[in-house]
């Protein structure tokens, strides 16, 4: 930098330039299954809400294809007007936002949404750790946390019997864990037909249930019942998407944070290209 007698700020600027360059370059139309999917971005100040990016993958291009300032309607819809070619998205993979599925609907009229099938899993899990914590404290170490969890399907046989003495004297922890398990069960079907069938019988069972974290979960499963069940047919997740959220977290590490999101997005779609 001294020999050039050029400062530290004109270095950055000529290197954002050329990432905006590259990635300029590598510009293309919407490609036929995306991922939607969000994560922080900058610090969180006291006392105001924190801020947001939305990652647009490719999935079977496996690279991320855009990110926009923000996870609203509007947000999204300024941000990629520019991309050509919204009639050739055919699946629409996405968390159970419905920002993403209002924009998906309104921006790719040939698209068939799929709700991720783990955002769907992880539905019962705060509640399951708010009953637990309820009962035993919060105390992070206790094994019986991690088991609460966990697939109760994948527990060998005296770890789920440690599980079903611990709920025999915690009757509400039971009804909600029993469901977060039914939840499993109705993942493990084969075929929508059978999905369907699965999951109306799981809804009248929630139905039943005073429990309000089960009504809110009969709510949301009503709600997004198309976009869940698609997945049957579809096997469409957001897995790959979730894995260039872990590579946004590196990407923030390393460079110890972002002030300038223009500079975060370029960074990162440039980190992610291939």
């Amino acid at each position: 930098r001294d020999d050039l007698r050029c400062s530290a700020g004109w270095l950055y600027a000529a290197l954002y330039r050329h990432l905006d360059l590259e990635h300029r370059k590598r510009r293309r139309d919407w490609p036929t299954v995306i991922g939607l999917d969000e994560h922080s971005f900058g610090r969180r100040k006291p006392l105001c809400p924190r801020d947001f990016v939305s990652m647009v993958v490719d999935v079977r291009g496996r690279r991320l294809f855009e990110l926009v300032d923000g996870r609203t309607i509007q947000s999204l819809e300024n941000s990629l007007a520019h991309v050509q070619g919204a009639e050739n998205v055919r699946l629409v993979a996405l968390d159970l936002s419905d920002a993403y599925k209002g924009f998906a609907k309104r921006t790719f009229p040939n698209a068939r949404i799929v709700a991720d099938k783990f955002h769907v899993l992880r539905l019962l899990n705060p509640a399951l750790t708010q009953r637990r914590v309820e009962v035993t404290g919060d105390r992070r170490s206790m094994g019986m946390r991690r088991l609460l969890l966990r697939n109760g399907h994948t527990l060998d046989f005296w770890k789920k019997l440690d599980v079903q003495h611990f709920l025999d004297a915690h009757p509400a922890l039971r009804e909600v864990y029993l469901a977060k398990e039914a939840l499993h069960r109705f993942y493990r079907t084969r075929g929508i037909d059978r999905a369907a069938r699965a999951l109306d019988k799981l809804l009248t069972r929630l139905a039943a249930s005073s429990l309000p974290e089960l009504a809110t979960l009969r709510r949301t499963l009503s709600k997004w019942r198309a976009e869940v069940l698609a997945y049957f047919d579809t096997g469409l997740t957001n897995a790959i998407t979730e894995g260039f959220n872990l590579k946004a977290k590196l990407v923030k590490r390393r460079a110890f944070g972002y002030r300038s999101f223009r500079n975060y997005r370029l960074r990162l779609l440039n980190a992610c290209a291939s």
